[in-house]
């Protein structure tokens, strides 16, 4: 079973890499995705901003280079996200290999997910399991890219086994110094994402206190504090504040930045949970307990985890974050739990119910794969077309200055500049109004200047 474990994780880990070198081409879908190339590429040279007049907002040829996820701070420019992907990101950024760290990540998290399902649902659930990964394109497509969600995810569930492995633990030295390290692994998960740590955090504090082991609550969480302030530290080295994270200025004024309740965060959170039921049909076999109630503990688990996942962002309810429902996926390996065990149920109950349930959900689940993953194919080649226009230009020196965005995509997601401005052989502006180009070109005597205009018009800037 450990060699069959180990095989599928590595075919998971093939596909995983044929998404993202094939279907998505390498291209980061989004300036979130972007911003995370660059502080990745700032971390593999030792540096966690780059310094230069022009990126102060005060600067009046600043507009020109701003970018949607980066902060420009008093002439330091840096990514607004939190360091923890970036830092993982920049292993493979050392290499020349950035694509292989999330593939990588992903296939951890197959090997993960199907050991747990060897030692806590049966061994014949492997097979059933890896199948509903498989074929979940959206789950391909999430891993593949190069967000944050993957390594949330691989870490959420690297928690998860280690705190499942203390509840078999007879020596109790072995079990405490496993549960500082479950608060570590926690405490990493913040340093990638601020939100995700809380549901699996609240369920292992709601645990421990029923079991009423209070030693074991206090070194998760000293664990997890030890690894989390790390935030006050990056925080002061970048803004000057331990209390002040990237992009503050920026987040004062956006939406988008905030937590609160208000009356759309219903509509939003059943929207994200109608994507969730379109990327993964199989969910419905959870409704399979309603007509006889499954009287299983661990079900009740992994249900109430991304349940709470699913709360936590009812207080961040200003983007449904597409495409498909992203922010409940590094909670889907509970989803998949859920549903895996749900089947053992049915199985051993009715089997005739269970295998015709079983056959149409996973008919349901290949005809949705193919649609997302068409869908995002088709998008992507789209958002391609800059690059396309550019790679068509004979010299080795360009200016692109851009007049829109591509398909569904603002100026400021496509500013992807080098961390060395000066030295770059293609460099992206925002021509905005136009006034001040001249200024900054200068700077730029021996590149030749383009003005690119969404579908595929590339002309010569005639000044």
């Amino acid at each position: 079973m450990k060699r069959k474990i180990l095989f599928l994780s590595l075919l998971s880990l093939l596909q995983f890499l044929l998404v993202h070198f094939v279907l998505i081409q390498q291209f980061a879908n989004s300036g979130d995705e972007q911003a995370f190339l660059f502080q990745a590429r700032l971390f593999s040279r030792g540096q966690l901003y780059v310094t230069d007049p022009i990126f102060d907002r005060a600067n009046p040829l600043n507009k020109y280079v701003r970018s949607d996820a980066l902060d420009d701070l008093e002439g330091r420019r840096f990514s607004k996200y939190d360091p923890g992907w970036a830092a993982l990101l920049s292993l493979g950024s050392r290499l020349g290999a950035e694509g292989l760290v999330a593939p990588l990540l992903g296939a951890l998290t197959v090997f993960l997910l199907l050991s747990y399902v060897n030692r806590r649902i049966g061994g014949e659930y492997v097979g059933t399991t890896w199948w509903l990964v498989t074929l979940c394109s959206f789950f391909s497509f999430s891993v593949a890219n190069y967000g944050s969600h993957t390594a949330t995810m691989a870490v959420l569930l690297g928690a998860f086994v280690l705190y499942d492995d203390t509840l078999d633990e007879s020596h109790s030295q072995r079990s405490r110094l496993r549960l500082f390290t479950v608060g570590l692994v926690l405490g990493y998960c913040s340093l990638i994402r601020y939100l995700d740590w809380m549901p699996l955090m609240a369920w292992f504090a709601f645990d421990l206190l029923r079991q009423r082991k209070i030693k074991g609550l206090i070194l998760v969480l000293l664990g997890f504090g030890l690894l989390a302030s790390v935030h006050l530290f990056y925080n002061k080295l970048l803004t000057g504040g331990a209390l002040l994270p990237p992009a503050v200025d920026d987040a004062r004024g956006n939406l988008q930045a905030r937590l609160g309740v208000h009356w759309g965060g219903f509509g939003i959170t059943a929207l994200r949970l109608l994507r969730v039921l379109y990327t993964f049909p199989p969910v419905i076999l959870l409704l399979l307990c309603l007509r006889r109630p499954c009287h299983s503990a661990k079900l009740k688990v992994y249900v109430t985890l991304f349940a709470l996942n699913v709360c936590v962002y009812f207080f961040y309810a200003w983007s449904v974050a597409g495409p498909g429902p992203r922010y409940l996926f590094p909670y889907f390996p509970f989803l998949i739990l859920a549903v895996v065990e749900v089947v053992r149920l049915s199985r051993d109950r009715d089997q005739r119910i269970g295998k015709i349930g079983w056959g149409l959900v996973m008919a349901s689940l290949v005809v949705c794969s193919i649609v997302y993953g068409a869908g995002q194919t088709r998008e992507i080649y789209k958002r391609l077309d800059l690059e396309r226009a550019v790679a068509a230009i004979p010299e080795k020196k360009r200016i692109i200055l851009l007049q829109t965005g591509t398909y569904e995509m603002k100026i400021a997601d496509l500013i992807r500049n080098p961390p060395d401005l000066w030295s770059a052989d293609t460099l992206y502006l925002d021509y905005d109004d136009g006034v001040g180009i001249p200024t900054l070109l200068k700077r730029f005597p021996d590149h030749s200047v383009y003005v690119y205009r969404y579908p595929g018009s590339l002309k010569p800037w005639s000044g």
